[in-house]
């Protein structure tokens, strides 16, 4: 009888507690694919992925193509789903091209971690079935794949000194680059990967044009912090590498000791010191080459270790590639890297320069806010310190405000709206807006473990909290539809460079200020809080410019720089507003304001009461709220006016069942603290607003599930030569036809 009580108590407080004052409760109900749905967007993949070929660089090298030269654009997610049955993972597969997506990438640790296993060679075959599973399942939706199967940060150090030549360091960080037993074991893992055949597929990994992208590593360098965990035998072995190198460069060691006027390493990696009988060199710890520590009596020394270090990992990248294309056999496109260096204003364009000795650039950047806790990294606890703020008054922290050098597609392989920062429904729209605008690529929101939608949960399945890395969620995937269309089908134009900057290699050595830099973006795991090492405070042109057109960087080049003559009309920092360089997109830092107003993608995203409607080409927008997004698009590809049946996506905010905060004041500023992390189901804001367009072939709008499904005839009123439409409180897309 208690038993039973008790679970009556509970399902009341859930019912009770789900109807908060100005909130709908988000019905993550499972998608059964319907054929009646109005909203299902796997038409804009291929039967089958790699059907024409496999994924090629586009004419001029910045873009991507299918295997018949047709430009094709990525959607895509990091998907962990491949650890369930094949069924799920079909199941899964549907519901992302349902949703727009047309990649995903796996991301996991190929190489055995296991502390009894012998050999460095050896993988996890477990994880070599996923990837087998998600390529075959991904792949009869249309949905592509990039591979990411070496994670050295998660080899533990006792796992590497167990091999038959043990390892001093703390872990493998940074010892592929050097370390020919590393080097050596990462040619086996491609080759036990990439040679057998798929036996859910019938045909090798090499050979499917499915895979469209190889992942060298991940998060790995040696322009990081972590090269301070190079130790011992691994220090002395890049030790005598630095010697070589030195040898080539100078003719000799005693050539080298005198252009360096005899000067020490300063801070040298494991208190080593020169061995110049051995040809073993100290390297400094990596704070010696950022823009702090230079110039100084080790100049000169510090510059040839820059150009090594750079120049190793670019050797090792084409080496890696060279090994993939003529030893394996696999035509695909390789992605060197993805990671960040330990001063982005003077370290960052050497670490993309070593990425050019591959195909794809690549980045991992996240957008956050302030989150304080003990276990920030991974979860939202009772008494963690957030700001929610989004980014809309930070407009520098948008993840897509990259350098792009010339001749290569940019992949930001793992992205995300990180929670406790819940004003998240602005960030796949902000995404897809500003990549059509500046071209980068592909960004891969990281990350879903569900087939389906993820409720609010634990961390870790047993820990009270809510996990932060999820992005199967009303106000992240849920706004994919309207981003997807927007990205994949070009309804932002795209602009010529408005800034390229042209950097002689000696001036990346000499650790030079860039003409352009932007920001870091958010890492609670390495950093202290959001645009931690804030960088371009010395560029000389203004870091704004991100948001007006593409930046490029060319190497090896010492010609003029091009800047965009009119740059300053487009940038009023006064009025704290950028427009775009195609007049479609208007950023309102001061205000906290997007504007969209492209003939085929039109709304705003942000406080919508700043004003009292938003008069754009071709709708008019009033609302009530303080918060929101609001985006139109067609689903025929014609322009608003003439479209004869258009998506409008709504988006508010959404936050745990339950969550309860309180302000208070913090060294940082104004924040809130978590007083209760509530759980599932996700509970929305409701939606105030109205929308009129002028559009002479609209008589209805339908309100759709999450699902797609239409859900309810809303009630419109027909005006000269358009329609007017209240949007719905607790929907998420309504279809005007």
């Amino acid at each position: 009888m208690r038993t039973f009580f008790t679970l009556f108590v509970i399902l009341l407080w859930t019912s009770v507690s789900a109807q908060e004052p100005g909130k709908w409760a988000f019905p993550a109900k499972r998608d059964l694919f319907s054929p009646e749905a109005l909203l299902d967007l796997s038409y804009l993949n291929e039967d089958m992925a790699g059907e024409r070929g496999f994924v090629r660089l586009s004419e001029d090298g910045n873009g991507f193509v299918r295997g018949d030269g047709e430009p094709i654009r990525f959607w895509a997610v990091n998907s962990y789903v491949a650890r369930k049955p094949i069924d799920e993972v079909r199941e899964h597969a549907r519901f992302l091209a349902k949703r727009g997506v047309n990649m995903v990438r796996f991301h996991g640790n190929l190489p055995e971690t296991g502390r009894e296993k012998s050999t460095p060679d050896m993988i996890d075959e477990t994880k070599r079935d996923q990837i087998w599973k998600l390529v075959a399942a991904m792949k009869d939706e249309g949905i592509y794949v990039t591979l990411s199967f070496y994670y050295p940060h998660q080899i533990k150090p006792e796992t590497a000194r167990s091999w038959p030549t043990p390892r001093d360091s703390r872990g493998l960080t940074g010892l592929i680059y050097f370390d020919p037993l590393i080097q050596e074991a990462y040619k086996g893992w491609l080759r036990r990967i990439m040679i057998p055949e798929n036996p859910y597929t019938g045909i090798a990994l090499k050979d499917d044009p499915a895979v469209a992208i190889v992942q060298m590593q991940n998060e790995d360098s040696l322009l990081f912090w972590t090269l301070g965990q190079i130790r011992g035998r691994e220090a002395r072995l890049l030790g005598a590498e630095f010697g070589r190198f030195l040898q080539q460069k100078y003719g000799s060691l005693t050539a080298a000791r005198s252009a360096w006027n005899g000067a020490a390493a300063p801070g040298p990696l494991d208190k080593m010191e020169d061995d110049w009988n051995a040809g073993v060199i100290a390297l400094s710890g990596i704070w010696h080459l950022t823009g702090k520590a230079r110039p100084g009596r080790a100049a000169a020394r510090l510059r040839d270790q820059t150009e090594f270090l750079t120049t190793t990992m670019h050797a090792w990248h084409a080496e890696a590639a060279r090994y993939l294309r003529e030893e394996i056999g696999a035509p695909h496109l390789y992605n060197a890297g993805n990671w960040k260096t330990a001063d982005p204003t003077v370290l960052d364009d050497l670490e993309r320069y070593s990425y050019t000795a591959g195909d794809v650039i690549g980045v991992n950047r996240y957008v956050g806010s302030l989150h304080k806790g003990e276990r920030r990294g991974w979860a939202i606890v009772k008494g963690d310190i957030y700001r929610e703020d989004g980014v809309l008054k930070r407009p520098l922290d948008l993840h897509v405000t990259l350098k792009q050098p010339l001749g290569h597609p940019y992949l930001i392989s793992e992205t995300q709206w990180v929670p406790p920062m819940w004003r998240q429904s602005e960030g796949a729209p902000l995404t897809a807006a500003y990549q059509a605008l500046n071209g980068v690529d592909i960004s891969m929101w990281f990350a879903t473990r569900e087939v389906q939608w993820r409720e609010p949960g634990s961390a870790n399945g047993f820990l009270p909290s809510i996990g932060k890395w999820k992005v199967a969620t009303p106000m992240q995937m849920g706004m994919f539809p309207a981003a997807a269309l927007m990205f994949r089908q070009g309804l932002i134009d795209q602009v010529p460079p408005v800034v390229i900057e042209r950097r002689g290699l000696d001036e990346l050595w000499e650790g030079e200020v860039p003409l352009t830099a932007g920001r870091m973006g958010y890492d609670p795991n390495r950093d202290e809080g959001p645009g931690s090492g804030i960088r371009g405070a010395n560029a000389s042109v203004d870091p704004h410019v991100y948001l007006v057109g593409p930046v490029a960087v060319e190497f090896g080049e010492d010609a003029a720089d091009y800047v965009k003559s009119d740059l300053d009309s487009f940038i009023d920092r006064r009025a704290q507003r950028v427009t775009s360089a195609n007049r479609q997109i208007s950023w309102d830092w001061g205000q906290g304001l997007v504007t969209l107003d492209a003939p085929r993608a039109q709304g705003v995203i942000g406080d919508l009461t700043t004003r009292g409607s938003f008069e754009l080409h071709d709708i008019t927008l009033t609302s009530s709220n303080t918060y929101a997004t609001i985006i139109a698009v067609p689903l025929d590809q014609k322009p608003l006016d003439r479209s004869e049946k258009i998506l409008v996506q709504m988006g508010t905010i959404a936050r745990p069942n339950g969550w309860q905060s309180r302000p208070l004041e913090t060294e940082d500023g104004p924040a809130r603290e978590v007083m209760a992390f509530g759980r599932a189901p996700w509970m929305i804001d409701r939606l105030s607003a109205s929308l009129t367009i002028r559009n002479p072939h609209l008589t209805t709008a339908t309100a759709l599930d999450p699902s797609g499904m239409p859900d309810g005839r809303l009630e419109v009123t027909r005006t000269d030569g358009g329609l007017t439409v209240p949007l719905p409180p607790d929907r998420l897309y309504v279809v005007l036809q």
